[in-house]
């Protein structure tokens, strides 16, 4: 409970309201010829429900639920929502050795709980008003934000990032711990906004809480004190086949520089077939190092930039824009 109240006071000191939906679903969202998310009918834990035949099955996903919600706040002239919801989501038999997103390979079993917390992000940054700022609308980068601070708040850390694709996200970012999902966030694919009737793009994050619960327990504190020498600041950037990533980036930054290098960090995107060719972007990525023992010299660093160019250029056939 005591990391529970950390998260659900972290989300309402930034806006967030917390929501409370129903345990019970409708199968139709999963199963049939218009689901919304397939899944195995096996996988579903049906309950005969003669009071209300469209709530059939018990939850496999906050999703939905989360959902209809915005949508009941949408039609009553609330466009811009933060919503958190913890709860637990529901499946059905798995078979033996299934790797399931929430961890390694499981054994059998009847029935399946997993405690989650959902958090929801749609419509504009601010309250309408005269300034422009208030115009502007929440973004993948807007919810991933957000994630990335709550994991910092909680004291989650030492995870890998994963990019994504599968239901219900349009793009994803998963956190994880080797096999065990700590939150996958992204952007709610449009085909399903729009069945629920949704006026605007949903961005989703999907918290294992059971994982992230484990992995605080099974953790320990850690001081550091704070580094006493400057960070330098290095700027590159090179044009990549639309198809590389920026977490592809990331991991071969890390590995070519990773004890000094402090933090990567993309901050422009330029894509111009005229000027850059078809099937082709430009990248401009800041790069941070530290040394927690001496002031970096500019020949170190130098040497350093040189080594990712040279990587960027072998590993990712990057061209490097002078």
């Amino acid at each position: 409970d005591a990391i529970r109240n950390i998260a659900a006071e972290f989300l309402a000191a930034n806006g967030f309201h917390e929501c409370m939906g129903l345990s019970l679903s409708n199968s139709q969202y999963y199963i049939g010829p218009d689901a919304l998310q397939p899944v195995a009918k096996e996988s579903l834990v049906f309950v005969h429900n003669t009071a209300n035949q469209g709530l059939d099955c018990m939850r496999p996903t906050l999703l939905f639920g989360g959902l209809e919600i915005i949508e009941h706040n949408q039609n009553r002239q609330n466009p811009n929502l933060r919503l958190f919801e913890f709860g637990k989501t529901y499946s059905g038999p798995l078979p033996a050795a299934t790797v399931a997103p929430s961890g390694p390979p499981s054994i059998a079993s009847d029935r399946r709980e997993i405690y989650r917390l959902a958090v929801y992000l749609t419509g504009a940054h601010s309250p309408e008003s005269w300034q422009p700022e208030s115009k502007s609308m929440v973004d993948f980068y807007t919810l991933k934000a957000f994630v990335q601070n709550l994991l910092a708040r909680l004291g989650v850390s030492g995870f890998q990032e994963t990019v994504v694709e599968e239901h219900p996200f349009q793009m994803a970012l998963r956190y994880h711990r080797g096999p065990k999902e700590l939150v996958t966030v992204g952007q709610v694919q449009p085909a399903i906004v729009r069945k629920m009737n949704i006026k605007s793009p949903v961005f989703f994050a999907d918290f294992n809480f059971d994982n992230i619960l484990a992995a605080l327990a099974s953790g320990k504190i850690h001081f550091q004190e704070l580094n006493k020498f400057p960070v330098v600041r290095r700027d590159l950037a090179m044009v990549l086949d639309r198809a590389v990533t920026f977490a592809e980036i990331q991991q071969l930054a890390n590995k070519t520089a990773k004890k000094l290098l402090k933090e990567t960090n993309l901050f422009d995107v330029f894509e111009d077939e005229q000027k850059i060719g078809a099937g082709k972007k430009s990248y401009a990525v800041s790069f941070l190092f530290e040394d927690t023992e001496k002031t970096l010299k500019d020949k170190e660093i130098d040497a350093l930039m040189q080594q990712l160019q040279q990587a960027f250029e072998q590993k990712l056939q990057a061209s490097i824009r002078k």
